[in-house]
């Protein structure tokens, strides 16, 4: 098959077109020019796009175009067939790219054999899986991973050659036949052996459930028993308190006699006894007697309190020096002052003889008479003075005694006089203390004979007041035990008669009350009727639940059944894991008749893209590949490579599923985009040496970023490859 041409209204591509030719296309663009894009559009032109993925990465988000026009592409190309064109459209927004055509190109002929679903099937001869894990090659997915659809073409090739058997779809069915067994939580086996246990537990629920039942029944009547027990000692009491009753109005009966015998015995003791009034009358006035006796204390005090002023002013007035005297006697009592002192007469005489011979001599001596004349007289003067200043000093000291005498005779006469008046004040107020007591006490004792004359009448003993207070106390006591005797035998004939008539005709004998109380039995009773209400309503559940769980006759045959079941299905379980063993031998066995061949397809062109420096690949299962070095013994992961040298694995081994599973009569074209980016310069050249020669047996489209491809093949190859620049 070839492509000749393609336009495209997909992601960044708006109504853009790209030509191509036969053998090796080389189209080489920036980043971002649209390459990737490219490679999208040919799948979905030939497979269609997935509008069913809606994971955020989904083709049908991921290439909206970008100028928000509908999505639309046309596919021109040269099949068996014959020359077709190939168009899909965006009809409806929820279905873009779902209008499909199919015609010959330059008509408007349909191909009848293409549909949208199987068109890129019909004409590559390989279902998409296939395809994208072969011929279309992308730098980001150039490692090859299994699946069904691949595992299938290899199989039929080196098999049958029919494509309907899988590895991989046998044990996918096998694995859930198996997982529909044996899953740990929808699996058949483990849900049998829950209902097993489910059943299992329901039974012995329900054997535990029969004996709970019984021993609450059980319970019950223990219960019940020891109710009877607690009513028949609960009716011992209400025995025991008849027959107390019956004693207690006995005892009733006996109480109202014996204190109507009290009452008649105190009325004879208080015969003539003053009424309550009388006797209240009687302490009215012993009270007031006692105010008065009050009355009386404090006139004689006040009579002690007059005498002792009056006994300090006599002691006073006695101890005067004028006592007895009057004190108009005593103002009238002569002074006694000593005589007034006299100046003698020698006195002058003395002064005027010294004088005069103190002149004489004077005028004896000096010769001059007259001056001392004259001293003389001075002198004599002079004595005469000093002579009369003691005489004056003592004249005074005279007359000063005689007034300090005389001021002192007034002062004691006054001190007399006041100490007179004083006894006389004295004396009349403890006369006039002593006439109230008097007159105080007399009413007293007037006031205690009448009162003793009234209590004689009962206690002819009594002399004075305190006897009169015992007697009237002692008379109070008897009229209360009285009064208190006639209110008691009232009561109890009343308590008598209200409870007479409880008294059966024959009293009950006694009866001996149980130990414990009534109010304990009663408590005791409750507890146990709330206990046997409780096991009631506990019986009844408990009667419910085993119900509702079922009859354990028939849950047993469930039981049995499902054990039954169980090993049915284990047993099957067995058969399908054996058969998946089988499978894993045989899909073993194919796999080691496929990987050698594909193994080795792919070890001649890596040896080819690596210059001889690697001679073998090796294949698992899965298609994971290993590469050993000539020379060496140990193979090397892919990823224990480097990257370059990685790619250059992973593109031997596309190259490899390349020739062995696609079909030769459609030779399927065969698209890189970027695979060899990661390449040098000398591997670069081998894998376009090997892509030219490929090229000669399908159609190659390279994508390419750089420049150095167009360049070897313009060098090494000229005018035999097309190179186009987007």
């Amino acid at each position: 098959m070839q492509i000749k041409h393609l336009a495209a209204t997909f992601g960044r591509l708006e109504n853009e077109t790209l030509d191509l030719e036969p053998g090796l296309n080389v189209i080489e663009a920036p980043n971002e020019a649209g390459k990737s894009t490219w490679t999208a559009f040919l799948r979905v032109m030939l497979y269609g796009l997935n509008t069913r993925d809606r994971s955020p990465r989904a083709d049908k988000r991921r290439y909206l175009p970008w100028s928000g026009s509908a999505m639309a592409g046309q596919l021109e190309l040269s099949a068996p067939q014959g020359e077709i064109t190939i168009t899909r459209r965006t009809a409806r927004s929820n279905a873009p790219m779902g209008a499909f055509s199919a015609v010959y190109t330059g008509s408007s002929q349909p191909v009848a054999a293409l549909t949208a679903a199987d068109c890129g099937e019909q004409l590559l001869g390989v279902p998409q899986d296939v395809y994208e894990r072969s011929a279309f090659i992308r730098q980001s997915g150039l490692a090859v991973d299994q699946s069904a659809a691949l595992e299938r073409r290899i199989a039929s090739l080196i098999t049958t050659g029919e494509e309907d058997t899988s590895f991989t779809d046998a044990a996918e069915r096998l694995k859930r036949q198996l997982n529909a067994r044996r899953h740990n939580k929808t699996g058949l086996i483990p849900q049998a052996e829950r209902e097993i246990q489910d059943l299992r537990a329901t039974l012995a629920e329900l054997s535990a459930l029969s004996g709970a039942v019984q021993g609450d029944l059980d319970r019950q009547r223990a219960v019940q028993t020891r109710m009877e027990e607690l009513e028949a000692q609960l009716a011992r009491h209400d025995a025991a308190d008849r027959a107390e009753a019956a004693m207690a109005v006995e005892g009733l009966r006996l109480d109202a006699a014996s204190a109507r015998d009290k009452v008649k015995t105190l009325e004879r003791t208080s015969r003539g006894l003053p009424t309550r009034q009388e006797l209240d009358a009687l302490q009215g006035r012993i009270d007031a007697l006692a105010t008065v006796d009050i009355t009386v204390a404090k006139a004689r005090a006040q009579v002690e309190t007059a005498a002792r002023p009056l006994r300090r002013a006599e002691s006073e007035l006695e101890a005067h020096p004028l006592a007895g005297l009057t004190p108009a006697q005593a103002a009238n009592r002569p002074l006694h002052l000593p005589p007034p002192p006299r100046l003698s007469p020698l006195l002058p005489c003395l002064a005027v003889a010294i004088s005069l011979l103190a002149a004489g001599a004077a005028g004896w001596l000096t010769g001059l008479w007259p001056l001392a004349a004259g001293g003389g007289l001075l002198l004599a003067a002079g004595l005469l003075a000093a002579l009369l200043v003691p005489f004056r000093r003592r004249k005074a000291r005279w007359l000063l005694e005689r007034g300090e005498l005389e001021q002192r005779r007034q002062d004691e006469v006054a001190d007399y006089a006041a100490l007179y008046d004083a006894v006389s004040a004295a004396a009349a107020v403890h006369q006039n203390a002593l006439a109230a007591y008097e007159a105080v006490s007399a009413s007293a004792q007037t006031n205690l004979e009448q009162i003793l004359s009234q209590l004689r009448a009962f206690r002819p003993l009594i002399r004075d007041l305190p006897a009169a207070r015992q007697a009237l106390n002692a008379a109070y006591e008897l009229r209360a035990q009285l009064d208190q005797a006639r209110k008691q035998e009232e009561t109890a004939r009343q308590r008598w008669e209200d409870r007479r008539g409880e008294v059966p005709p024959v009293p009950p004998a006694p009866v001996e009350r149980p130990a414990r109380s009534r109010e304990q039995l009663r408590l005791e009773l409750g507890q146990a009727g709330e206990e046997l209400s409780a096991l009631r309503r506990q019986v009844h559940t408990t009667q419910g639940r085993i119900q509702a769980l079922g009859d354990p006759q028939e849950l047993q045959v469930q039981l049995e059944r499902l054990q039954e079941r169980r090993g049915q299905l284990e047993a099957e379980y067995d058969a399908l894991s054996l058969a998946m063993e089988v499978l894993f031998v045989s899909s073993s066995s194919l796999q080691t008749r496929f990987s050698p061949d594909l193994g080795q397809r792919a070890a001649d062109i890596f040896t080819k893209l690596t210059k001889g420096k690697y001679n073998k690949v090796l294949l698992d299962q899965e298609l994971t590949p290993s590469a050993q070095e000539t020379g060496q013994f140990i193979p090397h992961e892919a990823a224990l490579l480097s990257q370059g040298a990685a790619d250059q694995l992973y593109l031997a081994v596309r190259l490899a599923i390349c020739d062995m599973v696609l079909p030769r009569d459609s030779a399927a074209p065969l698209l890189l985009d970027d695979a060899l980016v990661n390449f040098d310069d000398e591997r670069m050249a081998a894998a376009l040496d090997y892509l030219v020669e490929l090229s000669q047996r399908r159609q190659v489209l390279l994508f390419t970023c750089q420049r150095r491809e167009a360049d070897y093949l313009n060098w090494a190859y000229p005018g035999r490859c097309r190179h186009v620049k987007l």
